[in-house]
């Protein structure tokens, strides 16, 4: 069974903060190591919300652990409580180091394009043919091969996750202060996966609908890669889709490092391992549980369908 820590007695590392938009995080101290708890977003901005706040600590935790699960370096993860929220602490990978992040954002705001007059000179920008091209033609990035590998590879399992979020703010490469030499941060923010503003009503009437279900988890699945050329602008990927059309090797590649990798048993004991409870606070219901397993075995079964 999974522990769920108690984090309310940890104390904040004065001095330390974290940015980002997907709900409040703090910098606390846990187990002489610097950790940042991720708190669940208020869904107040949201219409109609069917809940009060979001699931996203519990998905930070389970897709970065189906990150490990298949072999991709990836931050640690510990699923806990604090101030009456169940949460997710993020243990700090550049804590004692030299190392400083470099996110692709802004490696590609350095980048400046051989086509000015179709390239949009943004590093927010995620139109696909931009994004591939900084990470062949960026000094810092072309210098490194697993770069094109790692990119695929969240592709591919964001995919299967259903993160529909892999900004150009949350993944990058690390720079050693001292030595001056970079290497891939490991995976990190996969909060946005696994439809984290459902409720536990939606998610057990879609489970009674089988075209619901192929539509969460394949149909109508976007990416945060848009098609390429300005005019396309706006229209986000389908991965599944993008995937199947095989017209990328490195693409292709990835898919089957994933068939190689991954092991359904271990996924399904990762998820039953999770309790339902901690106390009065629900963690993962019976009906949350089925409701990911069954979106990952139907995209699974999507991915083994395709002829790549």
């Amino acid at each position: 069974m999974t522990d769920i820590t108690d984090f309310n007695d940890s104390p904040i590392a004065k001095g330390m903060f974290y940015g980002g938009n997907a709900g409040a995080k703090e910098a606390v101290i846990y187990n002489d190591y610097l950790w940042m708890i991720k708190y669940p977003k208020t869904t107040r901005d949201l219409v109609n919300p069917q809940i009060s706040y979001t699931t996203s600590p519990l998905s930070e935790y389970i897709g970065s652990k189906i990150y490990g699960l298949l072999g991709i370096p990836v931050h640690e993860t510990i699923l806990g409580t604090r101030k009456n929220k169940i949460v997710v602490a993020c243990k700090d990978f550049m804590f004692s180091t030299n190392h400083k992040l470099i996110p692709f954002h802004d490696l590609k705001n350095s980048f400046m394009s051989g086509d000015l007059e179709a390239y949009s000179g943004t590093g927010s920008e995620t139109l696909l043919d931009e994004v591939l091209a900084t990470i062949s033609e960026q000094e810092d990035l072309k210098s490194n091969p697993e770069v094109p590998r790692r990119f695929w590879d969240m592709f591919v399992v964001d995919a299967f996750i259903g993160n529909n979020d892999r900004n150009n703010g949350n993944w990058g490469l690390l720079w050693d202060t001292f030595t001056g030499e970079t290497n891939l941060a490991p995976v990190f923010d996969n909060g946005n996966a696994f439809f984290n503003k459902r409720s536990l009503k939606q998610m057990e009437k879609r489970l009674t609908d089988s075209k619901a279900m192929d539509e969460d988890a394949y149909k109508t699945l976007t990416c945060v890669y848009k098609h390429t050329g300005l005019d396309n602008e706006g229209h986000h990927i389908n991965p599944f889709n993008f995937i199947e059309e095989g017209s990328n090797k490195e693409c292709s590649k990835a898919l089957l490092r994933f068939l190689k990798n991954i092991d359904m048993d271990k996924v399904k004991a990762l998820i039953k391992s999770i309790p339902e409870s901690a106390g009065v606070l629900a963690v993962m219901p019976d009906i949350q549980k089925k409701f990911y397993l069954n979106l990952m075995e139907i995209r699974l079964a999507k991915i083994r369908d395709m002829k790549i």
